[in-house]
């Protein structure tokens, strides 16, 4: 996934003003000649971002069989997908998501520190 210079694409989220697309290629190029591993899991980072809008899990599956990475972090991730595979698709498919459920939790779990050292005497049941 790279233009004619060598150099990764560069994603389109760039701040306007902050740098060029020209000024990221060449960080870009300056990290793969010098610090590859670093410039490696970028490249393997935006190639995943650029999956997570798909429904297709074959596009998925494809990014997991052609990573053979020795990143510890992404083999992590190559295996936490193969095993939750059939799950994540159903997800992607059908627009899942667990924001409402972790809004729940954040908001019980924020009552619980308000309330830490409140004690209501309830036929043992502190709060």
């Amino acid at each position: 996934m790279s233009d004619a210079t060598g150099a990764a694409p560069v994603s389109p989220c760039a701040p306007a003003g902050r740098t060029s697309t020209n000024q990221h290629r060449q960080i870009l190029g300056l990290l793969r000649r010098h610090r590859y591993r670093l410039w490696r899991t970028w490249e393997l980072t935006e190639q995943l971002r650029n999956l997570s809008g798909t429904t297709d899990p074959a596009c998925l599956n494809r990014w997991c069989a052609g990573e053979r990475s020795r990143i510890p972090a992404f083999r992590n991730v190559v295996r936490g997908i193969e095993e939750h595979a059939d799950a994540i698709a159903a997800a992607a498919e059908l627009g899942l998501s667990h924001s409402r459920l972790e809004g729940i939790n954040a908001k019980i779990r924020l009552s619980q520190r308000r309330g830490f050292g409140f004690y209501l005497y309830l036929g043992g049941v502190a709060l």
